[in-house]
C-alpha cells in the first residue's frame, strides 16, 4: 500500500459513460511524461523500494514509468470515487488508451502521458503488451470478484496481478526467458500473499477478501467471524498457515538470484527481503492483523540496502 498521489479527476456522465481519465490530452512531450512517472514513484511508500542507490542508472527511468502505470491502474481500480462497475469502466478505457499505445508495435498515440513513457520503455526493451494488459485484467477482477474458494483461485488472480510485474523487471534488464519468467512468479505471488495478509482489515473496507475460504473452513473460522474481523486462535492459526505458504514461495524465489544479470538480483533480494519483513512483523506481533497493520519501518529498510550493499558490491564484479 502506498501513500496517496493525487491523478487528478475522472469524468463520468450521469449514465455512466467514461468521456476522461484524469491526465488524458496533458503532458504531451515525452521528457514530461517520464518527469510525471519520476514524481509518482518518488512520493510513494513501499515495504520496499521501488529503485534504490543500486539500481543501474539505465534502468531507473524505466522502472519509474513502469511503477507509474501500476499505481495509476492501481488508483482507477481502488481509489476513484465511483461504484464497482463504474470504477471497471475506467479500466476498460485505460485499457483501450493502452491497446492504442501498443499499436504498431508501440507507435500509437495513446491520450495519457503514462503510457506515453511507456511507450519509450517498451520500444527500447522489446517489452510485449501482455503483462501491462494482465496488470489491467487483475484491477478489473478486484471489481467483480470479491471471494476466492481456495488457493488455485487466488494463485489465479496473482497470476495477473503480481507476476507480471516481475517479467517487467525481467524485460528491463535484458532477459526474455520463459524458465527466467516461472522462476520470478514464485517471489512476485509471495510478495503478493504478503501484502493481502498485512492487508486484511483494509481489503475488508472494500468488501474483498482474499483468504482462501478452504482454508477458513479447515479451521472452522467462518466469514461472519471474518467480518466480525475476530483475531481468536482460529485465525491466528489459519494466517499461520497463510503465512508459512508465502515464506514457501519466497524461498523458492531465491533460484532466480544465481540466474539473473547479478545486479537484477539485488532488486529481487530487496523485494523479497521487504515482502519477508512483513512475513516476520505478522509472527512478531501474534498473526493479529486486525487491530493493527503489519509495516517495515525505514530503519528497517535501511538495514536491508546496507545487507543489499554488500551484495551489489559483488554484483559489480561480475556483471557484463
Amino acid at each position: 500500500m502506498s501513500e496517496k498521489f493525487d491523478f487528478g479527476e475522472h469524468e463520468v456522465t450521469e449514465d455512466g459513460s467514461v468521456t476522461r481519465l484524469a491526465g488524458w490530452d496533458t503532458l504531451q512531450n515525452l521528457d514530461e511524461a517520464q518527469a510525471f512517472c519520476k514524481k509518482i514513484a518518488e512520493s510513494h511508500y513501499e515495504n520496499f523500494v521501488v529503485t534504490n542507490q543500486f539500481t543501474p542508472a539505465e534502468h531507473v527511468e524505466h522502472i519509474q514509468n513502469i511503477y507509474a502505470f501500476c499505481r495509476y491502474g492501481d488508483d482507477l481500480g481502488d481509489d476513484a470515487p465511483f461504484s464497482d462497475e463504474i470504477r471497471w469502466k475506467l479500466l476498460d478505457a485505460w485499457e483501450q488508451d493502452l491497446s492504442e499505445a501498443a499499436r504498431d508495435d508501440w507507435s500509437g498515440n495513446p491520450r495519457h502521458p503514462i503510457l506515453k513513457a511507456i511507450q519509450a520503455t517498451a520500444r527500447e526493451k522489446g517489452i510485449p503488451r501482455q503483462p501491462f494488459w494482465k496488470l489491467i485484467q487483475a484491477f478489473k477482477m478486484d471489481q467483480t470478484k470479491k471471494r476466492y474458494a481456495d488457493f488455485d483461485e487466488l494463485r489465479r488472480y496473482c497470476f495477473y496481478s503480481a507476476d507480471p510485474v516481475g517479467h517487467l523487471f525481467l524485460y528491463v534488464y535484458g532477459h526474455d526467458d520463459e524458465e527466467l519468467r516461472a522462476l520470478s512468479d514464485w517471489t512476485c505471488t509471495a510478495l503478493q500473499l504478503a501484502n493481502h495478509w498485512q492487508d486484511v482489515a483494509r481489503d475488508l473496507d472494500q468488501d474483498r477478501i482474499y483468504l482462501p475460504a478452504d482454508t477458513m473452513t479447515r479451521h472452522g473460522y467462518s466469514y461472519d467471524d471474518y467480518l466480525s474481523r475476530s483475531a481468536d486462535d482460529r485465525w491466528c492459526a489459519l494466517l499461520a498457515d497463510e503465512v508459512a505458504r508465502a515464506q514457501e514461495w519466497f524461498d523458492k524465489g531465491e533460484e532466480l538470484w544465481q540466474r539473473c544479470d547479478p545486479r537484477l538480483a539485488v532488486d529481487l533480494m530487496m523485494f523479497s527481503w521487504g515482502g519477508q519483513a512483513v512475513l516476520a512483523s505478522i509472527r512478531k506481533q501474534g498473526f493479529d492483523t486486525w487491530r493493527k497493520r503489519p509495516r517495515v519501518s525505514k530503519l528497517k529498510q535501511f538495514f536491508l540496502l546496507m545487507k543489499a550493499r554488500r551484495k551489489w558490491r559483488a554484483a559489480l564484479k561480475h556483471a557484463v
